[in-house]
């Protein structure tokens, strides 16, 4: 298990190389399940999670040039594609009501009115380090959420081959919003969770800079003479749903309610919706567990 962890970082970090990097808030499903207490015990939700965005692009006519445009930016790009891991975990939480029996019940459903006050961590590759103040509240089947994630990261850019250059680099500070809410339902005493999820997100698409051929050999026909460009940032609100499945370790029926360590596993699949407007299409995989 630990060399699969490890393969899986390292190939985080190289993948994460050559793209411009992503800054959005993490997934808040998880956060919902441990607030709603359907495995007694189980209050820290941990996640590792990707996520692609891409831009549909048009050509301008007069100059033959690609260009990404969005509400609030204009991006001239041969290509505009963001890839990024990170790692999710939940340091502080506050949750009610407080649960008295937390070895399990017969007939364990969960808080009808549950709620949850998160503090998260999250490092992205490949130098990302933030905290998510998050807020999680039940009514009944369904919840609310809301969270806002404060980044410092320091982002490279790409030479002319597409390959990381650590001599072009920025420093950002920067905040981004997750408010949405969702609804889950529980296979009681068998352990199975089915929900969705969905709302609105802010997303940055950062590039730190870059260089580019701006001429070509024609002799050779290799590309030649690169220069330097400016970074660019977009910064847009993407409407987005998403898909949840839940395994838990509350299951009476097994003889496990008097189990004094409950747990949860999810997979989350969260796509952004693409407007007219806006062209950008999100996607993102998430895989938490809570204990």
């Amino acid at each position: 298990m630990r060399k699969i962890i490890i393969l899986v970082i390292i190939f985080a970090w190289i993948t994460a190389w050559a793209e411009d990097d992503i800054i959005s808030p993490s997934n808040f499903a998880p956060q919902a399940i441990a607030a709603k207490q359907i495995a007694p015990g189980a209050s820290r939700p941990f996640s590792f999670a990707s996520s692609f965005v891409l831009c549909s692009q048009k050509t301008d006519k007069g100059t033959n040039a690609d260009y990404c445009e969005t509400p609030h930016s204009k991006i001239e790009r041969n290509k505009l594609e963001s890839l990024n891991f990170r790692i999710d975990g939940n340091i502080y939480n506050i949750t009610w009501p407080k649960t008295e029996n937390t070895k399990g019940a017969e007939n364990w459903s969960g808080h009808s009115f549950g709620g949850g006050l998160f503090l998260n961590a999250h490092y992205s590759f490949l130098l990302e380090i933030g905290v998510t103040p998050m807020l999680v509240q039940w009514i009944g089947p369904i919840y609310v959420a809301a969270a806002y994630q404060l980044s410092l990261g320091h982002y490279f850019g790409t030479d002319e081959k597409n390959s990381l250059d650590t001599k072009i680099s920025q420093n950002l500070f920067t905040g981004t919003f997750n408010l949405g809410g969702g609804a889950m339902g529980f296979i009681n005493n068998h352990g199975l969770g089915l929900g969705a999820h969905g709302g609105i997100r802010q997303i940055q698409v950062l590039n730190a800079g870059y260089k580019e051929y701006t001429a070509t050999d024609y002799r050779t026909g290799n590309r030649i003479n690169p220069e330097s460009r400016d970074s660019y940032k977009i910064k847009e609100w993407i409407f987005y749903y998403g898909l949840d499945l839940l395994t838990y370790t509350n299951l009476p029926l097994l003889n496990e309610s008097d189990s004094k360590w409950h747990c949860g596993f999810m997979t989350s699949i969260e796509m952004g919706i693409r407007t007219e407007k806006n062209p950008l299409t999100y996607w993102s995989l998430s895989l938490s567990l809570i204990i």
